[in-house]
C-alpha cells in the first residue's frame, strides 16, 4: 500500500475548512489516484479532483447550511491498484467548534 492520506475538517460555527493531503509514497510504482471524494454535509468539497494523479492536496471551505444540526464528514480513495479507503464522522450541531481527523 503506498497510498497515504491525511484529512483534516474543522467546524467553527457555520464555516468548515477542510485540509488535505493524498499522495503516493512510492515514487518508483505506478499507482495512481484513481478517485477521491470528501464530503461535508452533503457537499462534495473536491469536485476538480482528476483521476491519474500521485498527489493530491489543498485547502476547502464550505458553509454549513444548518451549524446547529450534525453535519455527516466523508471520504473515499481509491487507486488504480486495488486500494481502498473511506471512512465517516460527525461534526456535532451542539458544539461551536468541532473537527474530524483522518490519517493512515
Amino acid at each position: 500500500m503506498s497510498v497515504k492520506y491525511r484529512i483534516d475538517v474543522s467546524k467553527d460555527g457555520k464555516n468548515i475548512t477542510a485540509t488535505f493531503d493524498v499522495r503516493v509514497t512510492d515514487i518508483s510504482s505506478t499507482e495512481l489516484i484513481s478517485d477521491f471524494h470528501l464530503n461535508v454535509d452533503d457537499q462534495n468539497l473536491v469536485p476538480e479532483f482528476q483521476p491519474g494523479q500521485t498527489r493530491f492536496n489543498g485547502t476547502r471551505s464550505a458553509i454549513l447550511k444548518n451549524p446547529e444540526q450534525d453535519a455527516t464528514v466523508s471520504f473515499d480513495i481509491s487507486s488504480n491498484q486495488g486500494f481502498t479507503a473511506g471512512d465517516q464522522d460527525t461534526l456535532r450541531g451542539s458544539k461551536l467548534r468541532d473537527s474530524s481527523t483522518f490519517i493512515n
